[in-house]
């Protein structure tokens, strides 16, 4: 295990001080009013300091959306032991990305805000390139599931795309379909659960792709399901309790099963 500096873990518990209460602030406000004047007068940290660390509110951003791929990676850490067929692992991050999205809303948000193009260039490269880093542990992971997939032989991949190719583009699907689920309301021919309806078409997309067991073979749902149960539990009964719907579009607006 990496030993760190005593100063390392100063800087540390200075983000999560901050960053804890950027998200009680968020929680009543909404991200919008978050201003870096008032975590300043509320955290134990000198003016001097704080700029130091955070020299803007992109920079908080930035550690914000770091700290919920923290958390979804944290997720996905909780089901490494499952020992389902690689399509069946592919809905671990299905699974994840939805309790991060319940139990971790307000920095999830900044996952896709720190993300973008005008956040980016306020930040520090050194900081982009931990958002960059915590993004690749989740495209990793659908790595594997290629590879594996491939291993099986449940999957054949063409000649012109390799796995880490492949892992891109799925995770390019997910990550763009949930930042444009804010314009569904554009699309007023598209009815009904946005959720399903983007699972439905995952499934098309893999069953296309002949990424076997096809959903003529099993059933997914039900798998998910099981994978809620097993790695999830207190997670679900949490996100149960505290969980109210932020935006009504979301494709991680999943119900949680008992």
């Amino acid at each position: 295990m990496e030993k760190r500096s005593r100063r390392r873990l100063v800087e540390e518990k200075r983000i999560e001080e901050v960053t804890h209460l950027a998200e009680q602030v968020m929680q009543k406000k909404g991200i919008h009013a978050l201003t870096l004047q008032e975590l300043i007068d509320d955290c134990s940290i000198s003016r001097g300091t704080f700029y130091k660390q955070f020299p803007s509110k992109e920079t908080l951003i930035t550690y914000l959306g770091i700290k919920a791929l923290n958390f979804w990676a944290g997720l996905l850490d909780k089901a490494e032991h499952y020992d389902g067929l690689s399509r069946e692992r592919l809905m671990v991050l299905h699974a994840s990305h939805v309790l991060c999205h319940h139990l971790n809303f307000n920095s999830y948000q900044c996952i896709f805000i720190a993300n973008s193009e005008a956040n980016r260039i306020a930040v520090s490269p050194e900081l982009n390139m931990i958002l960059d880093d915590r993004m690749h542990k989740l495209i990793d992971y659908i790595q594997m599931c290629v590879e594996l997939a491939v291993q099986e032989k449940n999957l054949e991949l063409p000649d012109t795309l390799n796995a880490q190719e492949m892992a891109f583009f799925i995770w390019s699907g997910r990550y763009g379909a949930a930042l444009a689920s804010s314009n569904y309301g554009f699309f007023p021919s598209v009815s009904g659960d946005l959720t399903q309806k983007y699972k439905e078409y995952t499934h098309y997309l893999l069953d296309k792709m002949g990424w076997a067991p096809l959903t003529t073979q099993i059933n997914y749902e039900r798998v998910l399901n099981q994978i809620f149960k097993t790695f999830y539990k207190s997670e679900c009964m949490l996100a149960r309790k505290i969980y109210k719907k932020p935006h009504p579009f979301s494709i991680t607006e999943e119900v949680l099963v008992p």
